[in-house]
């Protein structure tokens, strides 16, 4: 697989846009709000609301499907004016452009409705309004939605991959959201004990944010001049895993993921580079990666590696969170932050679900 990363979008709570943003992930900055509608606990017959990490003002009277469509458009937004990509006026470039959303895992609890119930629902409510938002023409037939949570962006790049290999279109935008700041969602959170508060230290903190994607052959990027600061080599997406598997059990499955996307024979052979987590406060996924870092001691270098987690940043921003190290990497590669030459993301879903990417450092950035 050789995909480069040709545009780049991002909304988030530190940032309306892919400069700001990542120029605050690089400096670890953070904005935590109060979130009004959602209160819990502090002292005895005392509530206070929960902290998070809204993108403001892009959501703000929007929840669910409403939130990913605003999220999502202004990170196109600002990915067509950073790349300058055309009007709608030219139709042949969008016609030939690919698009896959990215959603939330539709869990019935966290959101009232289930895909099993209502199966055209991201389609209906999510792709075709934000492809109205949009303003651009881009074919019904060329746009997918898939809800996948945090491993979505595995698998539209091995999607993406597949359009490009088949030739049905040029190139394909990948546009991700999800919030978590919304009152249904922090219900949710906190019925299920992984909300972060005064009297539970160990959880998650609420965010939200957008991310926009551009990718396209190397080839073609050089055709038509497109700056790309990184490449994707290679990705792994595994299935999900039996009901009840323990910590120690997700661990190995995600170390094999991560295992299958390094090169068998490198230079240094171990991985040394930036390694992006999305570990956000919540116990188990510490445990599972406490798992990987024993039985991958062979193949990551970890003293000669820089470990990120924009959580530390961002809060939760599920979906997104994938989307937005691939951001971060690039930045990191164009502005020479790096500790190497190549960028690991790894991510597992709340369902189990593992995903892997392995980044290089772009054409561009090697002569930036």
């Amino acid at each position: 697989m050789k995909l480069a990363v040709t545009g780049l979008g991002l909304v988030t709570s530190v940032g309306n846009g892919v400069v700001g943003s990542c120029t605050a992930l690089r400096a670890g900055l953070s904005h935590p709000s109060p979130l009004p509608a959602f209160t819990v606990e502090d002292e005895p017959g005392e509530a206070i609301p929960v902290t998070g990490f809204p993108a403001t003002p892009f959501a703000d009277g929007f929840f669910q499907t409403g939130a990913w469509v605003r999220l999502a458009s202004g990170a196109f937004d600002d990915l067509r004016d950073a790349a300058a990509l055309p009007s709608r006026v030219d139709a042949p470039f969008w016609h030939r452009t690919g698009l896959i959303v990215l959603a939330p895992l539709v869990d019935e609890e966290r959101f009232g409705w289930s895909l099993q119930e209502m199966p055209k629902a991201l389609e209906s409510f999510y792709l075709r309004p934000l492809v109205s938002l949009m303003d651009v023409p881009i074919r019904e037939e060329h746009a997918r939605a898939l809800a996948l949570g945090h491993c979505g962006l595995a698998a539209a790049l091995e999607q993406t991959d597949a359009l490009l290999t088949s030739r049905a279109v040029d190139r394909v935008l990948v546009l991700a959201a999800d919030s978590y700041v919304d009152p249904e969602s922090l219900t949710w959170l906190a019925s299920r004990h992984r909300l972060k508060s005064p009297r539970r230290q160990i959880g998650l903190m609420p965010g939200e944010a957008g991310a926009a994607i551009l990718l396209e052959r190397p080839v073609t990027a050089r055709g038509r001049r497109a700056f790309s600061a990184v490449q994707v080599e290679a990705v792994t997406l595994g299935g999900f895993p039996e009901a009840g598997m323990t910590h120690a059990q997700l661990g190995r499955v995600l170390a094999e993921s991560l295992q299958r996307v390094l090169p068998a024979h490198a230079a240094p052979p171990r991985f040394q580079g930036d390694l992006y987590l999305d570990l956000n406060g919540e116990a188990w996924r510490a445990q599972v990666w406490g798992h990987v870092q024993v039985l991958l001691a062979e193949q990551l270098d970890l003293p000669r590696c820089r470990i990120l987690h924009i959580a530390s940043s961002l809060g939760e921003t599920g979906t997104a969170s994938a989307p937005i190290s691939l951001a971060a990497a690039a930045w990191a590669f164009f502005r020479g932050h790096t500790t190497g030459e190549r960028a690991l993301l790894s991510s597992i879903s709340d369902a189990g679900q593992t995903a892997a990417v392995l980044l290089t450092r772009g054409e561009d950035a090697r002569t930036a």
